[in-house]
């Protein structure tokens, strides 16, 4: 089951917005060069599932991030969180829509919409997947929602025995839209990803290694060592030939798709927005309004579980 106490955090008046922050941006995103070549971006949040605080925590990624493509000694990034997860997906108190402008009660421009969704996917893009640096996933406990569109854009993916994935995104309306959906269905196979998608099932580290999306699968005491094993593995080779490495991806995915997709995101995220449920449909912002993001998230998630789907 996912950590909805942890992912989620509960907010007794239901809609989202303000959300205090127990940590400023830069302490709930560390960043360290560990050995020679390898630096460590850290989501240091546990005490919420290392959940990510939109927009704080993206912009502080991204950050950090450039940090390391700034500094040509470094070949390697290993993305990792503390604690007991690795990202509990997105803090569902503040959905990223609100970021954008959104007050209950009132209708946000569709510019602002489009320019916010294109922001935060450019730089969700931007971050790993389009990096001049190869990254290396270490998966520990829940990797949910953000926490899983993140290591999608990873190059390699290390995961602890007790690592557990999942797209519960899909039930809070996207269904079979996600803004990640190539990467998804690229890395996880066509069938294996749409599933894993419409239904927002939980996927044991197993079936994600016998899927091919997880390199190396590890006892929990042993994750990060496996990461560095790899990352080394990575800074064995030579500066330049890594960077022309990176460009030869950027180009592999641009032949898959992934500038065209992100340019339907910009229109395809606000009408997601603009969506109207029925009155016997499930709908998660009337529910988190009405009983408060915890309930919320355990009403909408019972829908799916009486049907065998945790």
């Amino acid at each position: 089951m996912a950590p909805n106490d942890k992912q989620t955090g509960d907010n007794a008046k239901g809609s989202g917005g303000d959300v205090p922050s127990e940590k400023s941006a830069e302490e709930m995103v560390l960043y360290d060069v560990i050995e020679p070549h390898i630096a460590q971006i850290t989501l240091n949040r546990p005490e919420r599932g290392n959940a990510i605080l939109t927009p704080d925590m993206n912009v502080e990624i991204a950050r950090k991030m450039t940090i390391a493509e700034d500094d040509d000694t470094i070949k390697v990034v290993i993305i990792a969180g503390n604690g007991k997860h690795f990202c509990s997906g997105e803090d569902n108190r503040r959905m990223p829509i609100e970021t954008f402008g959104l007050k209950k009660g009132q209708r946000l421009p569709q510019s602002l919409r489009m320019r916010g969704v294109a922001r935060g996917h450019q730089l969700m893009r931007n971050w790993f997947l389009y990096s001049s640096k190869t990254t290396v996933a270490a998966c520990q406990g829940a990797v949910l929602g953000a926490g899983f569109g993140m290591i999608m854009t990873c190059d390699l993916v290390v995961a602890a025995e007790d690592a557990y994935f999942a797209r519960r995104q899909s039930r809070i309306g996207f269904a079979g839209f996600d803004v990640q959906l190539p990467l998804t269905l690229l890395r996880c196979g066509i069938n294996h990803g749409y599933e894993m998608n419409i239904t927002g099932r939980t996927v044991s580290a197993q079936e994600m290694k016998d899927w091919g999306v997880v390199c190396s699968l590890v006892p929990p005491d042993k994750l990060m060592d496996e990461a560095l094993r790899y990352a080394r593995a990575v800074a064995a080779h030579s500066t330049d030939n890594l960077m022309l490495g990176r460009h030869s991806m950027q180009m592999f995915w641009d032949l898959m798709g992934m500038s065209n997709y992100a340019n339907y995101v910009k229109v395809a995220h606000p009408l997601f927005t603009n969506m109207v449920w029925r009155d016997d449909e499930m709908n998660w912002f009337r529910e988190r309004n009405k009983h408060g993001n915890k309930e919320g998230m355990k009403r909408l998630n019972k829908v799916w579980e009486d049907l065998g789907f945790e």
